[in-house]
């Protein structure tokens, strides 16, 4: 063999050394392989995204579904477009379902929903069947709901309105706070008559 050719071998095999050594000093085994990046962006996203939570007893407790989602691992913080969330009893039937233009939802499990906030009945029985607000918020453990905005609730016979309120979707009560306005409309008789048959 020729020395240009002993000399380029050496060469070359100092330059794989070099680089295999160079790469071993940049990785370090206590740094987490992929770092979490803070430029104000989600860290991920979906669209048409459904998401069921169950209960320590392992029955369906509420189903959160929306349009779109963006999760912020930094804050723990998600932000749903159109959400839609359906809550179940102990039955498993569903009872209720709230829906706004836009929410977010804490790791403590709260739910902040903004603009158009409708919350609706799924059974017939309960004397409220619609609340409708500006801006509410719900837990999603105690099923708390409460808005400092007006709100309206529409009932069997009864429409009403306040500057606040505070509920609970479980035992399904609704107290408004501040300039409550309540108006009843009452049966006809015949009405009567029919319904307590």
């Amino acid at each position: 063999m020729s020395n240009a050719k002993k000399w380029l071998i050496i060469i070359l095999s100092l330059i794989v050394l070099g680089l295999i050594g160079w790469n071993f000093s940049v990785y370090d085994d206590s740094k987490p392989l992929a770092t979490e990046i803070n430029d104000g962006k989600p860290n991920y996203q979906t669209d048409d995204s459904v998401t069921f939570v169950y209960n320590p007893a392992g029955d369906l407790a509420y189903k959160l579904a929306a349009t779109k989602v963006d999760n912020y691992t930094d804050g723990k913080i998600t932000w749903f477009t159109n959400p839609v969330l359906t809550t179940y009893n102990d039955a498993g039937t569903p009872t209720w379902t709230v829906k706004s233009i836009k929410a977010r939802l804490t790791k403590e499990r709260v739910l902040y929903l903004y603009s158009d906030v409708q919350v609706d009945s799924l059974t017939p029985e309960p004397q409220i069947q619609r609340i409708t607000t500006d801006n509410a918020v719900v837990n999603l453990v105690t099923q708390d709901v409460s808005s400092d905005d007006k709100v309206t609730i529409i009932g069997h016979g009864l429409n009403s309105t306040g500057l606040k309120m505070k509920g609970n979707l479980r035992t399904r009560t609704a107290e408004l706070i501040e300039d409550v306005k309540t108006h009843y409309e009452l049966q006809p008789k015949e009405q009567q008559n029919e319904s307590s048959n």
